[in-house]
C-alpha cells in the first residue's frame, strides 16, 4: 500500500510538522511571557496572540493531513478535491475578508482592517515594552540619575510610542482619524459614569511619575501597608513587605491619601525607644548606659548624636527614651529596634538597674477585727467544702 519513498516523505513530514509546531509554541510563550497584565489592553494582546497561534497550528497540520492523503492510493482523488476546494475558498474568503462590514466617517471598516489593527496593537506593544527595556538596561543604566528617575522615563517613552504607534496604525488601515471624535465623547461619557475609578488610577499614576512623591526602592506606609515600591504601572503600584509578600495598591491611594515615606528626601530617621526604670535607680547611669548601648550599635548614626529624655514620673517607672538616627534599616525598623531592647537588657543587668512591672497598692478602709473575720470566713469555706446530703431508702 505504501512503498518506501512514501513512508519516508511521511516520517520527514511529520517530523517537520512537529519542529514547527514546536517553535509556534515557543513564540507564543516567549511574546506572552513580555506583556505585563496590568499595562493597557495587556489581556487583549494575550487573547490575540492565542487566536494567530490556533490559527497558525490549524494550518499547519490540516497541511500535514492532506499531504497524508494524497500518499495513500484510495484517498487521493478525495485529497484533489479539498485541493481544489482550498483554491476556489481564497476567492470566496477574500470577498468576505474585503466587503465592508461598517463605515466610519470616510472610511469603510472590513474585516481585513480589523485583522490589521489587532496585529499592528501586538506590535506596537512589543516594540513599547522592548523600548522600556533597553532605556532601563542599557541606556540609562550608563547615567547617573537616580533609579526612580529612571523608570519614570522609561514608562513614559513606553506610553509615548504606545499613543504614537496607535495613531499610525489607525491611519495606515485606513480609518478616518476624524471620525474618531464621535468615538471620545462616548469614552468620556463612560469615563464620567463607570470608568472614573480606571481613570483616577491612571491619572494618578501619571502625577506619581512626574512628582514624584513616591519611587521605585523608597520604604513607604499607606494604611495598613508597610514596604518597599518595586513596580509604577499605569494603574496601580506593586509594594513588597518584609513577609515577601507582594501587595497592588491603587495609584489613587498615593494622591488622596496620607502617605509616610521613609526614605523622601533625605534616608536619615530618627528613632524613638521607651525605657522604664524601677524608682530609686541612679538616673545618670541610667542615661549613660543607654548612650553605650546606642553607642555600641553599628546600625545608629554617630552625627545626628544619639540622645536620653528623662520624660516623666510614671506610676510605677521612671519614663526615659532613647533617640537615636539610622540610615540603613528603613525598611526593617523592628530589627533596629530589636537590637537596642536587647543591648539595653544587657547593659541594666550587668549595672543591677531594675525594669519595674506596674504595681499597685490596695487601702482597705474596713476595721481590722472585721477583715479578719473575712478572712477567717473564706478560710474555712475553702476547707469545709459544702457535701451533698445521702437519703436512706
Amino acid at each position: 500500500m505504501f512503498d518506501r519513498n512514501s513512508i519516508m516523505t511521511l516520517i520527514l513530514t511529520g517530523g517537520l510538522s512537529i519542529g514547527c509546531q514546536w517553535i509556534l509554541f515557543y513564540v507564543r510563550r516567549r511574546f506572552t511571557s513580555k506583556i505585563q497584565p496590568d499595562q493597557p489592553f495587556g489581556q487583549l494582546m494575550v487573547i490575540g496572540l492565542r487566536w494567530i497561534y490556533g490559527l497558525a497550528s490549524f494550518v499547519l497540520w490540516s497541511s500535514f493531513a492532506l499531504g497524508c492523503l494524497r500518499l495513500v492510493p484510495h484517498t487521493q482523488e478525495f485529497a484533489q478535491r479539498l485541493v481544489d476546494w482550498s483554491i476556489q475558498l481564497p476567492r470566496e474568503f477574500r470577498d468576505v475578508l474585503f466587503e465592508p462590514i461598517a463605515r466610519v466617517g470616510k472610511s469603510d471598516i472590513s474585516v481585513f482592517n480589523l485583522f490589521q489593527v489587532l496585529i499592528f496593537i501586538v506590535v506596537v506593544f512589543f516594540l513599547a515594552h522592548a523600548s522600556r527595556r533597553v532605556l532601563l538596561n542599557q541606556i540609562l543604566r550608563q547615567t547617573p540619575l537616580d533609579l526612580g528617575i529612571q523608570h519614570a522615563i522609561a514608562t513614559f517613552t513606553q506610553y509615548i510610542v504606545i499613543a504614537f504607534g496607535l495613531l499610525v496604525g489607525l491611519q495606515t488601515a485606513g480609518i478616518d482619524l476624524s471620525a474618531l471624535t464621535i468615538l471620545a465623547g462616548a469614552v468620556g461619557v463612560g469615563v464620567g459614569l463607570g470608568l472614573q475609578n480606571i481613570a483616577n488610577n491612571f491619572i494618578s499614576g501619571i502625577i506619581i511619575l512626574f512628582e514624584r512623591p513616591i519611587k521605585i526602592g523608597d520604604r513607604i506606609e499607606v494604611g495598613a501597608v508597610n514596604g518597599d515600591v518595586v513596580h509604577i504601572a499605569a494603574r496601580s503600584t506593586t509594594v513588597r513587605t518584609n513577609d515577601n509578600i507582594a501587595i497592588i495598591i491603587p495609584n489613587s491611594s498615593f494622591i488622596s491619601s496620607n502617605v509616610i515615606n521613609w526614605s523622601h528626601g533625605d534616608s536619615k530617621v530618627r528613632f524613638r525607644v521607651p525605657v522604664g526604670v524601677a524608682y530609686g535607680s541612679d538616673v545618670r547611669l541610667v542615661e549613660r548606659l543607654l548612650l553605650e548601648v546606642a553607642k555600641e550599635n553599628e546600625n545608629v548614626l554617630e552625627n545626628p548624636p544619639a540622645a536620653v529624655r528623662f520624660l516623666e514620673f510614671g506610676d510605677s517607672a521612671l519614663e526615659f527614651e532613647l533617640r537615636v538616627w539610622s540610615s540603613r534599616l528603613l525598611h526593617r525598623k523592628g530589627l533596629l529596634i530589636s537590637q537596642l531592647n536587647f543591648g539595653i537588657y544587657e547593659k541594666f543587668k550587668q549595672h543591677q538597674i531594675e525594669i519595674p512591672f506596674p504595681q499597685r497598692d490596695l487601702h482597705f478602709k474596713a476595721q481590722p477585727e472585721v477583715l479578719r473575720q473575712m478572712i477567717h470566713s473564706a478560710s474555712s469555706d475553702q476547707a469545709s467544702p459544702e457535701r451533698e446530703p445521702v437519703t436512706q431508702g
